[in-house]
């Protein structure tokens, strides 16, 4: 008994160190202030226009607020938005996004959503497309260099996936515009409707 206690404090122990309460109060102020009417209080947007940023991996946001402060990745809004930004305002945020719990979107196009977990898992042979989940996981949940996808809008995968095949997104992995390349629009809007269930 006391055995399981303990390793279940030692499982518990590690996400309480993750929550830096000093880190995650001045996180919280960030996005108050800044982020979200957008992205929503704890991250989970309701607009399918802006992605849901709950429980992203804490490294990949920072680089992508990083990013858009330096221009390597456009964005008018977000570069506005990051323009004031210290590193360490960049980090608290990043951080207190990435410890708020995820949600899962509720996909009604049932035959769309089966052909999008098909290319998720398996690709597609015929024209060299690699399965989804060789890089970013089984669960689409992402890690340090690539996004967390499970449960994104529909509508925000399908836009970066345009943005990486007419390459005006490149400020990540450059296989991403190859793999978009190869799918065709249905097919992307298939593995958006799919992702956003998972």
């Amino acid at each position: 008994m006391r055995l399981l206690a303990w390793l279940l404090a030692a499982c518990v122990l590690p996400a309480q160190a993750a929550e830096d309460p000093v880190l995650m109060q001045r996180g919280e102020e960030q996005v108050m202030g800044k982020c979200f009417l957008c992205h929503g209080a704890t991250g989970d947007s309701s607009s399918p226009l802006y992605p849901k940023l709950a429980g992203q991996n804490e490294a990949y946001l920072l680089k992508q607020l990083r990013n858009f402060k330096s221009g390597e990745r456009d964005s008018n809004d977000m570069r506005k938005v990051v323009s004031d930004m210290s590193d360490d305002d960049m980090r608290a945020a990043a951080h207190f996004f990435s410890n708020q719990q995820p949600s899962r979107g509720k996909s009604a196009y049932g035959e769309m959503r089966a052909v999008g977990e098909r290319l998720y898992r398996q690709g597609n042979p015929d024209n060299g497309l690699v399965p989804c989940r060789d890089c970013h996981g089984e669960n689409g949940a992402g890690s340090d260099k690539l996004p967390r996808i499970a449960g994104q809008h529909t509508l925000y995968i399908e836009t970066q996936l345009s943005l990486f095949e007419e390459r005006k997104r490149t400020n990540d992995n450059a296989q991403m515009q190859d793999i978009a390349k190869r799918l065709s629009v249905d097919e992307a809007r298939a593995v958006a409707e799919f992702l956003r269930g998972l």
